[in-house]
Formats: C-alpha cells, structure tokens, sequence
C-alpha cells in the first residue's frame, strides 16, 4: 500500500520531467519538423510543439497558416487556433509599439490617417481604438477596396441598430464611429448612397454626442469628423437629408465646419436649377426651410466674412411653412431669417429691429417658430433701419475726416 502511495505522489513529478525534456527537445527542432509534430501521435507532444510554436512567434505565421489546409485532422485544428493566436499576439505587439510612437510600425490605413489627421500621441490613440473595433473595415480599405461598400453598409447597419423599444442601451466606441467617418471620406472609395445615409443613426448616438464634446479627447475624432465632412461636400455624397442632419449635427455640436455645408445649400440655391438640389425631405424640411437652416447655421458658426453670402437672399420672399409660426397673423419669409442672421453676426439687437417675440435656442441659436413679422409693415420698417444703419457706418469715416 505504501509502495502505491509513494508511485502515485511521484508519478505527477515524473510527468513534469518528461514535458520538460520534450519542451528542451523541441527547442532544437525546425519549423516545419514543429508543424508536423501537431499531429504527433502522443498528447504531450502535440501540447509542446504548439507551446513552441507560440514562442518562436512571427517566424511560424506563414507555416502554420498553410497547415491550416493540411489533410491531418488533428493538425488542421491546432494549426487554425495557432494561426488566430498568433496573429492576435502579433497585432497587440504592433498596437503597443505604435502607441509609444515607434515609426517602424506599419499598421492598414494609417498613412492616410496620419497624412489627413496628422501624428501625435492622442491620434495614435484614436487610430489603435479604430483598428481594435473595425480592423476588418480598414483592412478591406486598403486591401479590397472594391469591397468596401458592401461591408461599409452591413456595419454601419450594424452598428445603427439602435433598440427604440426597451432592450439594452446602444453603445457605441468612437474607434467605430472614427472609423467609419475615416473610410467614408476617401475619394477613391465608392461608398453608395445607401450606405452613406446610413450614418445619419450613427450621428444621432449619444455616445458619440459626449466624444465630440469631450476637451480632453475631442481634437483627433472631431479631425477625421471635419475631414468626412469637407469630402463629402467636394464629392457630392450628401442626399438632402443627410445635408439636413449633418448640419443639425453640426449646430449641436458647435462645429465650426458645418459652415462649408450651409454655404453649400445657400450656393446650391443660388443657382438656376435650384430645384433639382432641394426636396421635400421624409422629415417633412422643405427646401425653405433647408436654407433657413443654413442661414441660422452661418450665424452660429460663421463669421462675418459670411454676411455678404447671406445678404444675397435679402429679397427672396419665399414663404417658410406656416406649421413653424406661432399664429395665423404671424409669418416667416426666407428673407427675414437671412436679416436675423446678419444681424447677429453683425453684433447687433435683433429686438430692436423688430424681431421682438424671437426665443433662443441651444442647437439652433433662435426658435425657428419665433423668426419672423406680424406684418409686412413691420418687416419693412427692419429692413429699412438695417439699411439706414449701414447707410451711417459707411458715412462716419467721411465725418472724422
């Protein structure tokens, strides 16, 4: 009995020999003798040659990556975990190395990155956190490019899957949402218009509402914002909803490129064929009141290098739809909202022009249903001191001299 007690006590010993002496063994063999040995009829083998494996590390990818067709059962299992383990391990040590500005480190997409965004510690940090959320996104960018838009559009579908009813709170990283502005805002990429809209739930989040708010972390996601957005208006890629609600976005947002949009629409307007840029939108914004948007956009964000943009539609009657007024006397023309826009960016009172039932408004800087005249009588007398008050800049320097 105690001969028993005293095999079975050192029969756990004599098994961590035998694994050491076969790791020690292993150490000296090839790579392809370690591949082969996966499949190796005894169990301690197989165990030590991929422990071998994962240490020699980057020099087995490709061997391991081939045996993952090998006609071993045994192998072709161990080699396709081995290959994932590997590739993970491999990324994390680039990852790292990255964020501690080693240059050597090439990561997919980060030359374009870094050339649109620029080079620091916190972009790199935003970059790994783009990568470790959408790595397949930015590999297929720059890989297969021709791919893009299917997997763009599954994506953001996915990630815009927002439950309105109950269930679990949407989440969202700003690694994704970086990542997705990032893709869609190359030129050479083909992003579809269908899956460009898709964005508009993702501007919605409130996640990403809190990223591009935050001081501390904001500079390097608002860039890749910005840099979508500028690219998108030279390409054209916004619907007239999407212009809508990235102009909202904006004004919410306090981002100060949301002017080149607004100066968009209000060009866009200018031209003859006008209406063929402007639709009665799902949300029920028409085109007057798309520029009333604009206009109220370009006096939050603008500055007064804009007032000459927006004077051009001083005599455009155009009516904004009634629903916004606050009473059936009251009444709103496209021209008053581009005075009540001078007027701010110029510095002065609207109340003493006789805007004097005009509300703020945090995302649009006035409440839209308190713009406008109770008469035409009182439009024109705004109208009239406006010109009268610029009439008087102009001629006080001729006084003081």
């Amino acid at each position: 009995m105690l001969f028993v007690l005293l095999v079975g006590a050192c029969s756990p010993l004599l098994a961590q020999e035998a694994d050491e002496r076969i790791a020690a063994e292993l150490k000296q063999a090839s790579s392809q003798q370690l591949v082969e040995l996966l499949g190796a009829d005894e169990y301690p083998t197989r165990e030590a040659a991929e422990a071998e494996i994962l240490t020699r590390g980057e020099e087995m990818v490709p061997l391991v990556q081939a045996a993952r067709t090998s006609p071993d059962l045994e192998i072709r299992i161990r080699a396709t975990n081995l290959y994932q383990q590997l590739l993970t391990r491999l990324r994390n040590d680039q990852l790292k190395r990255f964020l501690k500005m080693d240059t050597s480190v090439e990561l997919p997409g980060w030359k374009r990155f870094q050339q649109q965004n620029g080079d620091d510690e916190a972009t790199r940090k935003l970059y790994v956190a783009m990568l470790q959320r959408e790595w397949d996104l930015l590999t297929t960018m720059e890989q297969q490019p021709f791919l893009i838009d299917y997997l763009f559009f599954q994506r953001s579908n996915k990630l815009s899957n927002v439950p309105r009813f109950g269930g679990q709170a949407f989440e969202i990283n700003e690694g994704s949402a970086a990542a997705m502005f990032f893709v869609a805002s190359q030129a050479d990429v083909r992003i579809t218009q269908p899956s460009m809209d898709q964005l508009r739930y993702l501007l919605a989040v409130p996640q990403l509402t809190g990223d591009l708010q935050d001081p501390h972390s904001n500079k390097p996601l608002l860039s890749v914002f910005e840099n979508w957005l500028k690219a998108n208006i030279e390409l054209g890629r916004f619907s007239s909803e999407m212009r809508y609600i990235v102009l909202s976005t904006c004004m919410r947002e306090n981002i100060p490129s949301g002017t080149l949009l607004a100066q968009q629409i209000l060009a866009d307007r200018a031209k003859p064929s006008s209406e063929d840029g402007f639709v009665q939108l799902n949300m029920g914004i028409n085109a007057e009141q798309q520029m009333m948007f604009a206009m109220l956009a370009l006096a939050k964000l603008g500055s007064q290098k804009n007032i000459p943009e927006i004077e051009a539609f001083f005599d455009d009657t155009s009516a904004i739809q009634s629903q916004l007024a606050i009473g059936e006397e009251f009444g709103t023309e496209l021209r008053d909202v581009a005075l009540l826009a001078v007027l701010h960016l110029s510095g002065e009172d609207p109340k003493e022009y006789g805007f004097s039932r005009l509300a703020n408004d945090p995302t649009y800087l006035y409440n839209i249903r308190s713009i406008g005249f109770l008469s035409n009588e009182e439009r024109s007398a705004a109208f009239e001191k406006w010109q009268q008050a610029q009439k008087q800049k102009q001629e006080q320097p001729d006084k003081k001299s």
